[in-house]
């Protein structure tokens, strides 16, 4: 029967990935969370702080990017107990959770994990039963010095309890030394903290009786919003009371009302008119909290609960109460055993019912039992006539309350004490889970910029004037002094484009430190503060400046400085000092025309503002291109809507060229710089037919413009790389563009307009997992829409398709797709190759009625902006459910497993052979030395066409060398300063036996024989009709 019944869950259970249907479903769980690190010695001697990142979905869960921060050079193993539970890249957990599971990641180890089982654990703080134990097993680690190695390789267990986390830790590193950690405090935010929690939703179910009756009743009871506007004065919150027979007959149901303030809380009566039945008549009590509870209104509780605390009141029928918090003691019941319950006695006297049996009832004394987190655990109530009542909880829930291993509830805290052989005294450490988007620093109400460029021959140095107005104009009290207060502003970029105040720079050469003057550091204007601002780089920018606690002048006005100069000479200062520079992948970049900026490098910002303007003041010629909302027809004045948005996106400054790109409601301006301004034409025509081609796959698109700012490359390569933040991509590409070469730049151009859809404005990865979905199917339709549109034959897209099988095929034993960013092959090349399979099995299950058009379009109508994030589980579901099978153990396989996709089968669905050998080709620079000496050129060149052939790619390129004679004329096409070369030349240094490299080459070609389905699906890839 059982196995009947199985079968019939699983045959359910595909039924509804084939028939869902809908708008309404659910994206998949994901929780992004940040951990706070605090670490000091057992006597409370703080000496260090960090943080990492939790990243929790249906499939996993991970905790990464570690970094903290001491002037203890140990390595971090020895130093942070969390630096041995974290891994840079691989998964605390694989759901679901099962006894025997194992999986193994690799990074810069080989971590093995297995599921061994569960265990009791005891340890000083208490003994928590049914622990899961994890262990690991870590070799091969390769991240540094040897000690740091040895720490990695080793064994590791970690014990964790429902509901409460990691509770123990023991870690047998390889070189000897073991860690060893154990849980002493815990808070799990969420699970109330309250001995009556007031969380809506909560239920708690009893079962009650008295000798009276003797009849057993079951009373369910959940809180709510109070619904009664009229009665809103009696409590914010609604208590729904149903009372049943043990065998289930319902007998009724009474409303409550229930106010909580700091001073007291209370229960109250709804309504006084009779709701229960029963099986004989009922005369008193009807209800535990009817008549056994609400009759302490207005006071069940008054705060602070302490024990010994008494106070009294009149209740009901002109009784008298006196309530007494009597001590805490263990209660056992149906629900459970709990611990430290709060003892609540009561003394009721002088009822002056209308009947005296309900007098004799209501006097007598009365004990509850609170439970901390769980509400009301157990009631035994002495009446004066001799009956006893007594009722004990049997079930409850209370939302929020974590059921997770690994609980990541926003302000839940674990304090642990360790230690190992490095360390000589036992070391606290404590983690805070945080929103990582709510931000520590002061809330800003109303903030405005002044951005001034003074000297156009000097690009890169600036003035900013920055007035802010605090949400609270009394601040946040200094930590340190309770006379001053604090505000704290941060920067969101690379702090060292900011003249800082005492900062070590260059000096006559040399790398010393100096004293910059005051006047070019972040200075206060006004009101005047105590002191300089502070200013603390790690983990990111911080500028704290404290004032006098009763000034409460606004706005607050601070002056600060931009410089390029001074960026670099301190760069230089820190690669000379300490062998390396700090790195930003946003550092801006600068052109003979035009300047580039990340909006995070540029604006110093509080916690949060959302009403921002920012005014540039700028050289005459010069403009700034932004997606922001401008102020007015002349001048550089705009509107933010947030501070995301003026910390996220590019800016654009100098003297470039807009011209707009538009299909229906979707608009792309273009800012241009350098040589590549003599293309905007071509530019704009190129980006219209693709926002044409993506408009009509996805039949919809952004309402607000986007901006694409593209500037000459600084080097010789003609596709290009792009890099998008908030609205805008920065793209960097060869320096001009001709039909010669546009089999090279459009499918580049392509791949950026196709973003504008997936990633930039929608489609938005929870982690990294899923970049493989936001770059390779990128690159997929990129090369597909280049060949509708023309500008790729059919020969050169299937070279591109066979380069990627190839890079694919050369790193796919090594990684998995979906493993992060592990190598931009898989993510790329592997990417558009699973994208490619999907599309094909698809059409084929469809008979090409669906495709994978269809599956974007239902993503992104499900995740139409950046304020819902998809996961892994989200495309799974969506392919599923358009292919109308389940993709489950693809995704497996081929995408988090290491299996090679079977090519071969999945082509063969539109009519094509793969064939993977493996051939010995030049090498590239065997050709590029080659070419030169033809030429007779000191650099390489990137040739677009060998005798009226267009070369695709250097993999075509090296197969046509192998053919090359010396002596031979050849006429070859290239780009030179800008513009299209062609020249004949006669090959020089050609080798007869010339150095090769054996390489995995793929050849696709077209069957002889094929299907009208196999034709159809082909053409539909290819757009042909």
């Amino acid at each position: 029967m059982e196995k009947q019944m199985k079968t019939l869950i699983s045959i359910l259970g595909l039924i509804l990935v084939i028939a869902s249907c809908g708008p309404t479903d659910p994206p998949s769980e994901k929780v992004a969370r940040k951990l706070t690190i605090d670490v000091a010695t057992e006597i409370g001697h703080d000496f260090g702080e960090g943080g990492l990142y939790a990243h929790k979905t249906d499939d996993f869960l991970a905790l990464r990017s570690l970094s903290f921060r001491s002037s203890n050079r140990f390595p971090d193993r020895v130093r942070v107990l969390f630096a041995n539970v974290a891994d840079y890249k691989g998964k605390i957990f694989q759901y679901p959770l099962t006894v025997g599971k194992a999986w193994e990641d690799n990074w810069n180890s080989t971590d093995k994990t297995t599921l061994e089982g569960y265990e009791s654990v005891e340890i000083a703080f208490r003994t928590f039963p049914a622990c899961l134990k994890h262990k690991t097993v870590r070799t091969g680690a390769h991240i540094g010095r040897e000690l740091e190695n040895a720490l990695v390789d080793g064994t590791r267990y970690l014990w964790f309890a429902k509901g409460v986390g990691l509770v123990k830790v023991r870690y047998e590193h390889s070189n000897g030394i073991v860690t060893e950690a154990e849980l002493v405090d815990y808070k799990i935010s969420g699970e109330s903290e309250a001995y009556f929690p007031l969380n809506i939703g909560s239920t708690w179910t009893y079962k009650w009786k008295n000798d009276y009756y003797n009849e057993v009743f079951i009373e369910t009871a959940h809180i709510d919003i109070n619904p009664n506007t009229r009665e809103k004065f009696k409590g914010g919150l609604a208590l729904t009371v149903k009372v049943a027979s043990e065998n289930g007959e319902a007998l009724g149901e009474r409303n409550f009302y229930i106010a909580k303030t700091d001073a007291f809380l209370g229960v109250r009566q709804a309504s006084s008119r009779p709701g229960i039945k029963s099986t004989k008549p009922l005369l008193y009590p009807t209800s535990i909290f009817s008549d056994n509870i609400s009759t302490s209104w207005p006071e069940l509780f008054r705060f602070p609960l302490t024990v010994g605390k008494t106070w009294t009141e009149e209740g009901w029928s002109n009784s008298y109460l006196q309530t007494t918090i009597e001590d805490y003691e263990s209660v056992a019941c149906t629900a459970g055993i709990f611990q430290r319950c709060l003892k609540h006695k009561t003394v009721f006297t002088g009822a002056e019912a209308d009947t005296e049996l309900k007098s004799a009832l209501m006097n007598g004394t009365r004990y509850l039992w609170f439970a901390k987190g769980v509400g009301l655990v157990k009631m035994r109530y002495e009446h004066s006539n001799g009956v006893i009542t007594e009722a004990e909880l049997i079930a409850y829930n209370v939302p929020e309350k974590s059921r997770d291993y690994f609980p990541l509830n926003v302000d839940t805290t674990w304090t642990y004490r360790w230690h190992n052989d490095y360390q000589p005294k036992p070391i606290i450490e404590k983690l805070h889970v945080r929103d990582p988007k709510v931000l520590p620093e002061t809330p800003i109400k109303k903030a405005s910029y002044v951005v001034t460029v003074d000297d156009p021959q000097n690009q890169g140095e600036m003035r900013v004037e920055y007035k802010l107005t605090p949400e609270d104009p009394n601040l946040e009290e200094s930590p340190k002094d309770p006379n001053l207060k604090e505000l704290q502003l941060r920067l969101n970029g690379d702090s060292d484009y900011i003249v800082q105040y005492n900062q070590y720079t260059p000096k006559n050469g040399e790398s010393k430190p100096i004293d910059n003057p005051f006047s070019r550091s972040v200075r206060v204007e006004e009101p005047r503060p105590v002191g300089f601002p502070f200013f603390q780089d790690y983990p990111y920018p911080v500028w704290k400046i404290k004032f006098f606690k009763h000034s409460n002048k606004t706005p607050i006005t601070l002056n600060y400085e931009i410089s390029r100069k001074y960026a670099e000479d301190y760069k230089a200062f820190q690669a000379k000092r300490y062998g390396h520079e700090t790195f930003s992948r946003t550092r801006p970049y600068f052109r003979d025309d035009t300047m580039l900026w990340a909006g995070g490098e540029l604006f110093i910002v509080g916690g949060r503002t959302d009403n921002i303007e920012v005014e540039f003041k700028l050289p005459k010629g010069w403009r700034v291109l932004t997606p922001w909302k401008r102020i007015g027809l002349t001048g550089h004045r705009f509107s933010v809507e947030n501070q995301e948005a003026l910390t996220t996106n590019y800016l654009l400054i100098g003297e470039h060229t807009e011209v707009v790109a538009k299909s229906g409601k979707i608009e792309v301006v273009i800012g241009i710089g350098g040589s590549l301004k003599a293309s905007k034409d071509e530019m704009k025509r190129t980006v219209e037919k693709f926002l044409r081609a993506y408009s009509k796959l996805f039949k919809d698109g952004p309402d607000r413009r986007v901006v694409f700012i593209i500037n000459p490359s600084a080097t010789d390569d003609l596709g290009g790389e792009g890099q998008g933040r908030g609205r805008t991509v920065n793209i960097l590409m060869n320096s001009t563009l001709n039909e010669e070469s546009g089999h090279l730049w459009a499918p580049f151009l392509a791949h950026e307009v196709f973003h504008i859809w997936n990633g930039l404005t929608a489609l938005t990865p929870f982690t990294s997992k899923e970049r493989w979905f936001l770059e390779g199917v990128t690159n997929y339709y990129s090369d597909i829409t280049a060949k509708q549109l023309g500008y790729l034959s059919e020969s050169e897209y299937l070279e591109r398709l066979e380069s990627a099988c190839e890079k694919y095929l050369s790193v796919s034993h090594e990684h998995v797709i979906g493993d992060d960013f592990r190598d931009s092959r898989l993510l790329y090349d592997g990417g558009s190759l699973v994208a490619a399979s999907l599309d094909l099995q698809i059409r084929h299950l469809t008979k090409n009625r669906k495709n994978f058009n269809h599956v974007m379009r239902e993503m992104y109508r499900k995740f139409p902006d950046n304020s819902i994030e998809y996961t892994q589980r989200d495309i799974i579901r969506t392919v599923s459910k358009v292919a109308g099978k389940d993709f489950e153990l693809f995704f497996q396989t081929y995408v988090t497993g290491k299996e090679r996709l079977p090519l071969s089968e999945y082509f063969d669905k539109a009519g094509l052979n793969v064939q993977v050998t493996s051939e010995a080709l030049p090498t590239s620079d065997y050709v590029q030395e080659v070419l030169k000496a033809s030429l007779q050129r000191d650099t390489g060149v990137e040739v677009t066409s060998i005798n009226g052939s267009r070369v695709g790619s250097l993999k075509e390129l090296r197969k046509i060398a192998k053919h090359w004679r010396s002596g031979e004329a050849v006429t070859l096409s290239f780009e030179e300063s800008g513009k299209p070369v062609t020249v004949t030349a006669t090959l020089k240094g050609v080798s007869g036996n010339p150095p090769t490299e054996s390489k995995t080459v793929v050849h696709i070609t077209k069957q002889a024989k094929t299907t009208k389905l196999q034709r159809a699906i082909l053409a539909g890839i290819l757009g042909k009709t």
